[in-house]
Parts: C-alpha cells; structure tokens; sequence
C-alpha cells in the first residue's frame, strides 16, 4: 500500500513540475529559442557556448539563417570569417564578446555578397581589428551594394587596409594554423572567388568553403591540395551547385555544417544532402539545431549546438 502511494505521489510530482515547467516558459515573452536561452539562463545554466571555454579551439557556426558567419576561437584570439547580413551584425557582435573578445585578430570576408558581408560593418565599428582579409575580384562582378560601400567606410575609419591573400597564404589564431586554398584563379562569379579556409589545430582539420561552387572546387581537386578534414562548411548554404561527390570523397568529412534559414527557397538540395549522408557524414544545420560548435582537443572533435 505504502508503495503504491509512493507510486502516486511520484507521478503526482512529476505532473506538477510538468505544470510548473510550462508556467515557466509560457511567462517568457518571444521565440521559443529565446525562451530557451531565458530558461538556461533562469535555471543557472548559461549557454551552450560556455563549454567552448573549456576547449582549446572551438568553431562556431553562427545561426544567422541564408547567410555566413563564423568565429573561430584559439587561446584567447579571434578569427571573424563573413558577418552575415546587415540586420545580424549586432548579433555577430554580441555572440564576440560573449565569448570574451576584446579585439578581433582577423576578419575574413570570404566575398562580397551581402549575405557574407553584410554585419563586418557593425564588427569592424565595434573592436579593434588587426587584419581584413578579402579576394581580389575583379571589378566588373564586385557586388556592388550599399552593405560592401558600409564596410570600405568603416574600414577606411578605422584605418584598415584590404589584404588579398594568394593561395598558400597562412596565419596563427593562437596554436591554431589558417591556411587560404583558394581561390586558386581570378573566376566570373563572386562565389567561385570565395576565400576558401582550412584550419588545422593539432590533428583535427576544419574546412570552410564559403560559397564556393563545384568549378571552384575542381581547381581545388585539380591543384592536388590535401583537402581531408574532419569538419567540411558545406559551401553555397547547401545549393546543389556546390560538394560535389568528387569533392566529399577529397575531403571525407565526419561532420558537415550547413548555414542555412528557414524556407530558404528549398535549401539546402536533397541531393547535397544525400551526397553527405551517404558519405556516413553527420549533418549539422543551422535552421535546425542553431549555432553549431565544434570544439577539438587536438585530437578528436565534439559537437555542440545552441539554440
């Protein structure tokens, strides 16, 4: 008898706190991802992120919808690659100093489409920056747009130069090594002169592809470049213009991360998807799991998301 009360008394508390939990979201104003972050928050928890501090490099792939922004983090320096559109540079911003930036190492404008351009201006404006790195595309194609012009003025306040970087070009964000791969020629489309990224700390490799379509990443395949990494950013937020099957089987990725927005006209292509998947490649995206964290001891990798 004493058992079965227990029994009841049990599932009467677990009823409750079930009551009680949905008071509790309910009294939280806005999206159900802001709610989330509220609760965590509520309960003591902090964010997701945190356990980035934890890590000695961790890479974060902003949930900034149709668009690119990404930081890579390494000993208390900071790497900014694209800052998504214009209205997201204030979340690029607060996402930096959350993590504890002070100043921004190098800012890296893989090209200059709006959806990759556009919040550098509100990170350029907010910290202290040592490099900007951006191609070298030619006139005729640049993308220009009031985003590009904001950031050349920012830039010019702040007394930045424009670096174009051939492929080959490497640098340090703390331990970690930055190598540019591409783009490997002047091409006729802004994305075919995407800056492509390969981030090598210890033994974990991170490849990021901008918005690099297939006849960009044959130049790549042709130019006999290692391209074998753990992480691949799926180029062109998942257009079955990009990652190929010649390309995943180069790279042969264990993870894929695909910055993408809800109903992002059918983005990412089931058969970019199905390329991946069939590689036995895990598939992150961000219109459904949020930021994207991946987070290298040096020797393997980990994957958290944050909503």
């Amino acid at each position: 008898m004493k058992s079965q009360n227990r029994r009841k008394i049990g599932f009467a508390a677990v009823i409750f706190s079930a009551l009680v939990f949905c008071l509790v979201v309910s009294a939280f104003p806005g999206s159900p991802e802001e709610n989330w972050k509220k609760i965590f928050q509520f309960c003591g928890l902090g964010n997701f992120s945190d356990c980035a501090d934890k890590s000695p490099f961790s890479l974060h792939v902003l949930n900034v919808g149709k668009a690119d922004s990404i930081i890579a983090e390494c000993g208390g320096k900071y790497l900014l690659i694209d800052g998504g559109t214009a209205d997201c540079g204030n979340q690029v911003v607060n996402y930096l100093k959350r993590r504890g930036a002070k100043s921004v190492d190098y800012v890296v404008n893989t090209h200059p489409d709006s959806d990759h351009i556009g919040g550098l201006k509100e990170a350029i404006s907010s910290f202290p920056v040592a490099h900007y790195l951006c191609p070298d595309i030619p006139a005729k194609i640049i993308s220009n747009t009031p985003e590009y012009h904001d950031v050349q003025l920012a830039l010019k306040s702040k007394g930045i130069k424009s670096e174009h970087p051939a492929a080959g070009t490497a640098f340090n964000i703390g331990n970690a090594k930055a190598e540019v791969l591409g783009p490997l020629r002047k091409a006729e489309t802004t994305n075919n002169n995407s800056i492509i990224l390969k981030i090598t700390y210890q033994k974990t490799d991170f490849l990021l592809m901008g918005d690099a379509e297939k006849e960009e990443e044959n130049d790549l395949l042709a130019s006999g470049e290692k391209l074998a990494a753990g992480v691949l950013k799926v180029g062109h937020h998942g257009s079955n213009t990009s990652t190929s099957q010649q390309f995943i089987q180069a790279v042969h990725p264990r993870y894929a991360a695909i910055s993408v927005g809800k109903d992002s006209n059918g983005l990412p292509k089931l058969e970019v998807l199905n390329r991946l998947y069939n590689a036995n490649t895990a598939i992150y995206r961000t219109d459904i799991s949020g930021t994207i964290i991946f987070l290298s001891d040096g020797k393997s990798i980990t994957v958290k998301t944050e909503y």
